[in-house]
């Protein structure tokens, strides 16, 4: 990618009108999630909102029929096709417009098609990592016909540049909620002996289980609480030191968030994650793997890197960061610091000057 594909924070010189294809995840909290750009986004721009929230009617599209216009291209749901035909009816009406899908992987098939057409053009952002991208793309001429291609994390750079061609593949991070995920007033005020982890996709459940046993065997009164799906508690298993939680209030993890001292985050792959800027945003310095993108969001200074499934590596690194709370508390502010840059306003700049370039 040239140095023209990084995103000029400065933002847009001369929009054009936005229209945000949005699909939000349940189990998102209300101030998380990347279809929070559309809510920033329509404030600062002049835009508006595609929603993808209801099916294609099934007297109108049989299901032998949605079958194979959805082949190729796994998790395309009756919901997104109706919002492709609410986009390609709006590109033929309107006038130079920038559609952007902000889950490409999942609601962007068809409308590439439509492309360029009466100066419109189309954009789509995308989440998983190469491997995913794999599995879940399995045609490429939808990419090909995307005006530019926005990857949350530098690692999927080069597979999408092979596919687009590097001129097309820019780098926009996820945003964070700078608002509401911010510290406590003090790090004295957390709970010295609380490590927590968020979340489940591509965490590394078996090397967070190593983790959990040698830290408690190297220090006892280490209690871990792990908010994440009901069905991957088996991934985990009991254990006297561990919690789970799922399905909580956002203010219920908020609260954690605020309470605990670190985070640890064993991760089998990245690329932007919700969890990592959360717990910045609130102070929480890291243990994590250093995987795919995750130095495009963490530093050294908030967060401790360590090679992928490194059971050892990570409990000795938990163990020493808990037993020294003056370095704790220097890496809280660094932590918070790294959060700033990651507000929705200054990603909403960073996606305009790429709106400009696909213009």
């Amino acid at each position: 990618m040239n140095e023209n594909q990084a995103a000029n924070p400065t933002g847009s010189k001369t929009l054009k009108q936005i229209r945000y294809v949005v699909y939000r995840y349940k189990h998102h909290s209300p101030h998380s999630g990347y279809s929070r750009l559309a809510q920033y986004g329509v404030n600062i721009n002049n835009a508006d909102v595609i929603p993808i929230d209801r099916p294609m009617p099934k007297w109108l599209i049989r299901d032998r029929i949605y079958w194979f216009l959805a082949k190729g291209t796994p998790g395309y749901t009756r919901e997104a096709m109706a919002a492709e035909l609410t986009v390609a009816r709006r590109m033929l009406r309107e006038k130079d417009a920038i559609f952007h899908y902000l889950y490409g992987e999942t609601t962007y098939h068809y409308t590439g098609a439509l492309n360029e057409r009466r100066g419109n053009r189309i954009v789509a952002t995308f989440h998983l990592p190469p491997v995913g991208m794999q599995k879940s793309w399995l045609i490429k001429r939808p990419l090909q016909q995307l005006s530019a291609v926005v990857c949350v994390g530098t690692s999927q750079q080069e597979y999408l540049g092979k596919i687009v061609g590097p001129e097309r593949v820019f780098f926009a991070p996820l945003g964070l909620d700078t608002e509401y995920y911010t510290p406590p007033a003090s790090f004295t005020g957390r709970d010295p002996d609380l490590c927590l982890m968020v979340g489940e996709n591509y965490r590394d459940f078996p090397t967070l289980r190593g983790v959990i046993e040698l830290v408690a065997y190297m220090r006892p009164q280490t209690r871990f609480v792990a908010v994440l799906p009901e069905h991957c508690y088996d991934l985990l298993g009991e254990h006297p030191n561990l919690t789970m939680l799922s399905q909580i209030p956002e203010e219920e993890l908020l609260a954690l968030y605020r309470r605990a001292s670190l985070m640890v985050l064993p991760l089998k792959d990245a690329t932007a994650n919700n969890a990592v800027l959360e717990a910045m945003g609130c102070g929480v310095p890291l243990v994590v793997s250093d995987v795919g993108s995750m130095r495009d969001y963490v530093n050294d200074a908030c967060a401790a890197l360590i090679p992928a499934t490194q059971s050892r590596a990570m409990a000795e690194r938990v163990v020493d960061l808990l037993g020294a709370p003056d370095e704790l508390a220097q890496m809280s502010k660094a932590a918070v610091a790294q959060a700033a840059r990651f507000a929705w306003p200054l990603v909403v700049q960073q996606m305009n000057a790429i709106y400009d370039a696909a213009a």
